[in-house]
């Protein structure tokens, strides 16, 4: 009973980290392969830091076009 509940807990940890249902159903089926759970896991995060890095960046755009247009009224 206990393994189901850590298995439902790592899936809705997944999912709510954003994972698609094939990157769990992909990571799950890794179980016992720590290693191999683990490099998906750091691949994962590094593609959602550069999402952030790349909302920044047209964030920064944005907030520069603001300043501009406030400066202007």
């Amino acid at each position: 009973m206990k393994i189901v509940q850590i298995e439902y807990s790592v899936e809705q940890n997944l999912e709510d980290a954003g994972c698609t249902k094939d990157f769990i159903k992909h990571y799950m089926s890794l179980q016992g392969s720590g290693k191999e759970q683990l490099s998906i896991l750091e691949d994962y995060r590094e593609e959602l830091v550069k999402q952030i890095h790349d909302v920044q960046e047209k964030l920064d755009c944005l907030d520069y076009l603001l300043f501009y247009k406030r400066t202007e009224v």
